[in-house]
């Protein structure tokens, strides 16, 4: 049986599950579509954490990585479970250990040496019967899609072994089953190992169907020697349907909103080698453009859309607000907790500017047809901009000051009119390519064995 009537089973890949909201959005459109096209197909989510995917998203879910079960006990999120003093004795006696050992450097190198030999022949023992696995978690579904956001990486943890070994041997199962695999607008690169190359670039030449975000991540691919039709499409958030009738928690507020995303951009509790003088600075410009807001009469809004990272950042930024200012800031800020995505674009459809450090903070608030100040981390930030015809309002996060952010907003606030009808015809633009996309992507359906 062919046609949208047909009972389709498709999976939908994401390195997802750990509160980035951005993600989890392109998990839900590649859905919205699916169902929108076929109406009784079946959707598996293949993600980091299936139970969160279940949970979120109301689908069959299943781990794309092994789980371990001691290593989950050892997250900050699960430490509530233990005794605090047991956890900082135990803390304690390891340190202990570790600066008696590290006075005989010989040994202690071996021990350090011989706990990562084990650790790895440890995991690759496990991992054939988990390949097993998901070999029977894949059987049966007709499409794989590999959807959006950096796939395409392996500067994360577990460099190559990480998402590029991921993606390889996901994409080698589905080959096995005679699965089609499509790559539908990925974010690409750094890319740094040999190994990451290999793993990410067979990938791709195995694939049906391949895309991606950026002129930057295709540039990449087209580096590593893909070679072939390297297509770029915009994000898949774009074509997200968002509900009309959106919470106006705050209504009663006069003051016109600008809504702020910040990161914890350089933090070394979350970049390893990362210098916490470099995150206090970003930390710091932020706090006095915000109270500079105040002053102009605007309220302010801090949202995440990483929900476990970005909180901690907004924090230090009002710590610091509060030490630096003789107003009152707690009155011209809006508390909003943001814990799913209906809390996201409820917040940030109150504001009527914003700054975005996240990528997927400026694509959702181009989506609601907001102007944005986007605060750019990474080259993939400059090129969304551009494609929203946006590019003079993107400022580099290691070289923008105070009085750079203040003059752009001011242009901002001036234009914003013109802005929003910008926006909104480059919405449509973008709506109209993606639509193309999923035609091109599903057609792969109608080339499945009966």
């Amino acid at each position: 049986m062919s046609g949208p009537r047909a009972v389709r089973r498709i999976g939908v890949f994401g390195h997802v599950g750990n509160g980035n909201l951005g993600d989890e959005v392109i998990i839900s459109v590649v859905i919205q579509n699916i169902k929108r096209r076929y109406p009784y197909a079946e959707v598996h989510g293949f993600t980091l954490k299936p139970e969160d995917t279940r949970e979120r998203h109301h689908i069959a879910a299943f781990p794309i990585r092994r789980i371990d079960r001691t290593q989950e006990v050892a997250t900050p999120d699960n430490r509530s479970q233990f005794s605090t003093q047991e956890s900082k004795w135990s803390s304690k006696l390891v340190g202990q250990v570790k600066i008696r050992l590290k006075t005989f450097p010989l040994v202690y190198l071996f021990l350090k040496k011989t706990q990562t030999i084990w650790h790895v022949l440890g995991a690759s023992l496990k991992e054939p019967g988990f390949l097993l696995q998901c070999y029977r978690n894949l059987k049966g579904v007709d499409l794989l899609i590999i959807a959006g956001s950096s796939q395409l990486i392996d500067y994360v943890a577990g460099g190559p072994w990480g998402h590029p070994y991921t993606v390889f041997k996901w994409v080698l199962i589905a080959k096995a089953h005679k699965i089609k695999v499509a790559f539908v607008s990925c974010g690409a690169g750094p890319i740094q190992s040999s190994l990451g190359r290999f793993f990410i670039r067979t990938s791709l030449s195995l694939a049906n169907y391949r895309s991606y975000r950026d002129e930057v991540s295709m540039k990449c691919i087209e580096q590593l020697g893909v070679v072939g039709h390297n297509p770029v499409f915009p994000d898949l958030v774009y074509s997200l349907c968002v509900k009309e009738t959106v919470q106006h928690a705050n209504s009663s507020i006069a003051r016109p909103i600008v809504g702020i995303n910040p990161l914890p951009f350089l933090d070394p509790q979350y970049m390893i080698g990362a210098n916490a003088g470099n995150y206090e600075i970003y930390i710091r410009k932020l706090a006095d453009f915000a109270s500079w807001l105040i002053q102009r009469g605007y309220a302010v809004l801090f949202f995440p859309t990483q929900i476990r990272a970005d909180p901690p950042a907004i924090e230090d930024i009002r710590i610091y607000m509060n030490k630096s200012s003789t107003l009152d800031i707690e009155k011209h800020i809006i508390d909003y907790p943001v814990h799913s995505f209906d809390d996201l674009t409820s917040a940030i459809s109150m504001t009527d500017m914003i700054i975005a450090t996240r990528f997927h903070g400026v694509v959702l608030s181009y989506l609601l047809n907001k102007p944005v100040l986007g605060i750019a981390y990474a080259n993939k930030t400059n090129d969304l901009m551009e494609q929203m015809g946006q590019a003079e309002y993107a400022l580099d996060i290691l070289q923008f000051e105070l009085k750079s952010l203040q003059e752009r907003f001011i242009s901002l606030e001036s234009r914003k009119t013109a802005i929003k009808r910008e926006i909104a015809q480059r919405i449509l633009t973008h709506r109209q390519a993606l639509d193309v996309q999923y035609d091109q992507v599903f057609r792969l359906l109608e080339e499945v064995r009966e």
